[in-house]
Parts: structure tokens; C-alpha cells; sequence
């Protein structure tokens, strides 16, 4: 579906007051108490609808991207790619760091089929599509993305148009079921396991998530269990896991630290002693995601001997060369050291291991002194550098809680998702109200400020 500013405007202009603030009553009812007071002062924008072929180029370009970077985790696990493996391990925080280390197998199917959602710009001026990172180890707001799937299927029939969501609860369902087959093949798929730590505002979203994709099993026709746990919970019995009596097919793995549950006391041996042997125990999203998450990553796809060493087509490295903005890692390019020095608006600051916008700088907040002080600082590993991507904007319409109408500037990512190795054509969408006082250097995280807007995935 694709409409413009103007048409979307007409039709909502056509509903009362009270039935618009119904709109935004139900997004506000859909946020998880734990980041509630997050998105309390945010505003609501109507759904965002994009150029269609557009959108297309930017699926292709991001699955170009992660096949570039499965080619690379491959890579640096040969002996030749050894030197790139531990530059990646020396990018990371020594939690992260042991958690790869953890990790003794995982499938080169499930390699590729890892749950993915890059954090991207597309500009509806120009088409230009930028990747900044690539998330695969946190959540990744599939709820989220779904519920503000649902939310425009409802606006949409609200103001007459025809809107099918694009859900990804469905998919994940397939993927989780491909995941078991692969391995063992003919078996049915009856328990998964969703486990994360408690403690995470994070990760509040994992019960609602495990609840919509149990509901899509259930619609497929299958009898498939979703339960999300936490790690004492899931035991080992006579060698195989086991939660509240029942066995356990698929472990889907979000927990990340564990020592909380050590130093209360609480018993996670079994559950450790599980994931310790992911040969044995089926568990998606391997602990060895940290190694590629990695911002590091994107330093090393844009050096010319890594892509000559991982054999990228001609058509596929000028694909990525258009899609990830030229990052540098000083430590291994200390040459670039005084073009970035000279031209501080045109560079960001990232660690390497960071998550949630933290720690990002931008040359604008800086003065030439301050910038110098803070290149100099972040000039060995465990940082990057990466040219600055503009906000696009569009004017689209907002709805205020009184449900009245106004157009405004809007400055907005273009979060893609990939499930089962695929890129479904929708996107995660988070945006703030453009202020030309403060300038186009704040972070687009809902932690900092920014609001969720529904996108009009379109048809195909």
C-alpha cells in the first residue's frame, strides 16, 4: 500500500476527534509498563507509507549485506581468517567476549538463519538506503513490530483502505519449526523454550512475543507450546531439558549474563550445562552472534583486503560499498586519523560492543578541541569511527492525543528485519519530530526519546 501525506491526512480528517484518539489510546495501551514513562511524551505518528520499489531495493541490498557478513563469521573461523577473529574478540566486552567463547557449534544453517534487524535509513527523496549496524543478539522488537502491524490494519480499515499486516510472528514460527527439521527431521515440534534473565526493561517484550507466535502455530494448525522461562527453570533430566515436567524441543536463547542468578544463589547448572553442548540440544541464537555484532564488523567490510579475502562478487561489493557508510577503526587505520579530525560533522563515534545508542558521539556536539581529546581517546580498539548518515525527512501527519490533526516534520529510521533467512519486506520504524534548534545529532533509539510509527509494508 502507498499513499501520500495529503491522502492519508483527507481520509483521517473524515473520522471524529474521539475515534482518532482511540488510535492513539490503543498504541499508548500496547507499551510495555517497564518503558511506559519512555514513550508517555512521544508523539503518535500515522502510519508510514513508503515507495514501493524502493522499499524492494533496500530488502535487496540488506540480504547483499548479510551475506557479506556471513561470508565474513566464516571466514574468520578458518585458520586463515584466524588474525580477523581476534581483532573481532578484542572489539568486544569481556561478558560478550566469554560468551562467544562458549559457543562450540552452530549449524551453517542456522548460521545463516539467524533473526536479524539492521538499524537503516532509507531516503524517500533520493532512494539512498544506508545500514549502520545489524542487531542479532538482542530481542529485535518483533512485538513490537507486530502490534504496530496490527494497529494499521485497524487505521487502515478505520479510513476504507484495504491493509493486509505484514507479520512476523508467523514467520518466526517457521523458522523455529525449519530449525528443528533440519536437525531432526520428521519431528514434531511441541515445546520451545523462549529464555531470558530477569532483571532486563529490555527484554519485557519476550512474553508477549512468545504468546504471538504460539497463537500463530496454533493458526497454522499445529499444537506447538511457546513458553517464555527463565534459566533456573529449565532443568536437565536423564540428559535432555526439561521445563515444568514436559521436555524440550527448541531452546530459543535471549539470556545473556547468568552470574545475577549465581551470586543469589539460584541454581542454573543444568541450564548451562545444557547450553554447553549445542551439539547436543537444539538452541537458536547462538552466543557466538556477539562475534559479528560486533561494530567492528562493518570497519572490516569496508577494508579492501577483507573483501578481496572473502571472495565478494563485483556486483555484491558494489552493492555493500552503496549500502554501509564507510566506517574506520583507528587502531588499524591510524592514516584516517586526521581526515576525521578535519571534518568532525562528517564522522560519528561508536564503541564497538554497545547497545541502545550508548556511548555514540557525534562530531557536531564537539568543538575542534573536545573532538581532538576524543578522537585521541578512542583511537585503539574498541571503538570506530563511521561517516555520519543525515535523518531523512518527510512531513506526515500526527495525531494528538485530543485526536486532533497536524502535519509535521519527521526525521526516521528504516529497521528491516530478516527471519529464516529471508527478508520479509517490512520494516521497524521509530522517529522523532524534526527541531531544527537542536540539530539532526540525536540518537533514533526509543530509549532516547524516539516514537514507534506503523509502516505500510507494501504489497509483494
Amino acid at each position: 500500500m502507498q499513499l501520500t501525506a495529503e491522502q492519508l491526512h483527507e481520509r483521517l480528517a473524515r473520522l471524529t476527534p474521539a475515534r482518532c484518539a482511540g488510535f492513539v489510546a490503543d498504541a499508548l495501551a500496547s507499551i510495555p509498563p517497564e518503558v511506559a514513562h519512555l514513550a508517555e511524551a512521544a508523539p503518535f505518528i500515522a502510519p508510514l507509507s513508503l515507495d514501493a520499489a524502493q522499499v524492494r531495493v533496500a530488502m535487496h541490498r540488506t540480504q547483499v549485506l548479510l551475506d557479506a557478513l556471513v561470508r565474513l563469521e566464516e571466514h574468520v573461523l578458518t585458520p586463515e581468517g584466524e588474525p580477523l577473529r581476534q581483532r573481532l574478540v578484542r572489539s568486544l566486552e569481556p561478558g560478550s567476549a566469554r560468551l562467544v567463547a562458549q559457543c562450540t557449534h552452530e549449524s551453517r544453517y542456522s548460521l545463516q538463519r539467524r533473526l536479524r534487524r539492521m538499524d537503516a535509513f532509507l531516503e524517500p527523496t533520493t532512494g539512498r538506503y544506508s545500514v549502520i549496524e545489524v542487531n542479532q543478539v538482542a530481542p529485535l522488537s518483533f512485538e513490537s513490530h507486530d502490534m504496530a502491524q496490527r494497529l494499521a490494519q485497524r487505521m487502515m480499515d478505520a479510513l476504507g483502505f484495504d491493509y493486509t499486516p505484514r507479520l512476523l510472528a508467523p514467520r518466526i514460527f517457521r523458522w523455529l519449526q525449519g530449525e528443528l527439521h533440519a536437525r531432526q527431521p520428521g519431528r514434531e515440534l511441541r515445546l520451545v523454550a523462549l529464555v531470558s534473565e530477569h532483571g532486563y526493561p529490555t527484554k519485557s517484550g519476550l512474553p508477549g512475543l512468545a504468546r504471538l507466535v504460539q497463537e500463530a502455530a496454533r493458526e497454522a494448525g499445529f499444537s506447538t507450546d511457546v513458553v517464555h522461562c527463565y534459566p533456573p527453570e529449565v532443568r536437565r533430566v536423564q540428559g535432555r531439558p526439561v521445563l515444568a515436567g514436559r521436555e524440550v524441543d527448541v531452546i530459543w536463547r535471549q539470556s545473556v549474563f547468568l552470574d545475577g542468578y549465581r551470586e543469589r544463589g539460584e541454581d542454573v547448572s543444568d541450564y548451562e550445562a545444557l547450553c554447553s553442548h549445542p551439539e547436543e540440544h537444539l538452541i537458536v541464537n547462538s552466543t557466538r552472534s556477539f562475534l559479528t555484532a560486533s561494530k567492528e564488523t562493518f570497519a572490516l567490510l569496508c577494508e579492501p583486503e577483507v573483501q578481496r579475502a572473502l571472495g565478494l562478487p563485483v556486483e555484491a561489493l558494489a552493492v555493500l560499498l552503496e549500502t554501509v557508510p564507510e566506517t574506520v577503526n583507528l587502531a588499524h587505520a591510524s592514516h584516517r586519523r586526521a581526515e576525521i579530525l578535519e571534518d568532525r560533522a562528517a564522522w560519528i563515534s561508536k564503541p564497538t560492543d554497545s547497545s541502545f545508542g550508548q556511548g555514540i558521539e557525534f562530531g557536531t556536539r564537539h568543538t575542534a578541541d573536545s573532538w581532538a581529546r576524543m578522537v585521541d581517546a578512542r583511537a585503539g580498539d574498541g571503538f570506530v569511527f563511521q561517516r555520519r548518515v543525515a535523518y531523512p525527512v518527510i512531513r506526515w501527519p500526527q495525531v494528538m492525543r485530543s485526536g486532533e490533526l497536524v502535519s509535521r516534520d519527521i526525521e526516521f529510521d528504516f529497521c528491516p528485519h530478516q527471519v529464516d533467512g529471508e527478508m520479509p519486506g517490512t520494516a521497524l520504524i521509530r522517529a522523532h519530530l524534526r527541531d531544527t534548534t537542536l540539530g539532526s545529532d540525536r540518537v533514533m533509539n526509543v530509549s532516547s526519546g524516539s516514537c514507534m510509527v506503523p509502516f505500510l509494508a507494501p504489497a509483494g
